[in-house]
């Protein structure tokens, strides 16, 4: 959370830190692909939370990459 709080990822981001110590960061985006290669980069330690189109592409891409290590 702290290493994602401290970057800019955007001009017209929001972020907050959640009661639990989570941070939330909310930004515009357009491309997907983009987006979900820099969250895929943070592993388990990061959760797409909407909306529910990117969370859909995100959970796709996290289970093909699962298929190829069965």
């Amino acid at each position: 959370a702290r290493w994602v709080a401290n970057e800019t990822w955007h001009a017209q981001q929001k972020g907050s830190f959640e009661e639990d110590g989570s941070y939330v960061l909310e930004l515009p985006y357009h491309d997907d692909r983009e987006l979900v290669m820099d969250v895929l980069r943070h592993g388990p330690e990061v959760e797409v939370l909407a909306p529910a189109a990117l969370k859909s592409t995100f959970k796709q891409c996290v289970a093909e990459t699962m298929a190829r290590y069965a």
